[in-house]
């Protein structure tokens, strides 16, 4: 009958299930004796079978790991099936045979920016081809002698901090007198 890693037929699960219900068998002994993984496979069976549901149980569904290839108005399509649907991303990948990943990130972006930003941009240059504008130029130089007159006048503040120490200790040295009232025993 059933291995470990095995898919089990209708038939062997109700075989399974008449023997725990009407054959006294305990799950755990069931489990033993077939070489079933785990004696929970056999309790929810049971379970499904006395509550008249499919026993439709073993075997998840497997995520898709890698996904497809999309347009872009498959992607907006998804992004907007999904809201639709409360946000059922395994719904989504099962529908339309694509990965978590893929949808999770495609509503996201939509959500933040619409359709424009399901475009597939890679290996595209972007549309300034990276020249700046000569407002964004002029503020980048603004920025930078900013930040040079602040390192100026704070290397001219320590150098004038310096020079008033040194007059200082200039003045000090003169004033020094060896210490001669030792008193002696």
């Amino acid at each position: 009958m059933g291995r470990k890693g095995s898919r089990y037929t209708l038939e062997e699960k109700l075989f399974y299930i008449g023997l725990v219900r009407e054959g006294g068998w305990a799950p755990w002994a069931v489990q033993r004796e077939y070489g079933i993984p785990d004696n929970s496979v056999i309790v929810r069976w049971v379970s499904l079978y006395t509550s008249g549901q499919p026993l439709q149980t073993t075997g998840r569904a497997r995520p898709m790991k890698d996904g497809r290839k999309t347009t872009q108005i498959e992607r907006i399509e998804i992004a907007q099936w999904t809201i639709a649907n409360d946000y059922n991303y395994g719904a989504a990948m099962q529908q339309f045979k694509i990965s978590y990943g893929q949808v999770y990130a495609w509503v996201k972006k939509f959500k933040q920016g619409g359709e424009s930003v399901l475009e597939d941009r890679r290996g595209k240059a972007k549309k300034d081809n990276g020249q700046l504008t000569e407002i964004e130029r002029l503020k980048l130089e603004n920025k930078r002698l900013q930040a040079r007159l602040v390192h100026v006048s704070t290397e001219a503040a320590v150098l004038k901090k310096l020079q008033e120490l040194e007059r200082r200790n200039a003045g000090q040295t003169n004033n020094i007198r060896p210490f001669n009232n030792l008193h002696k025993k």
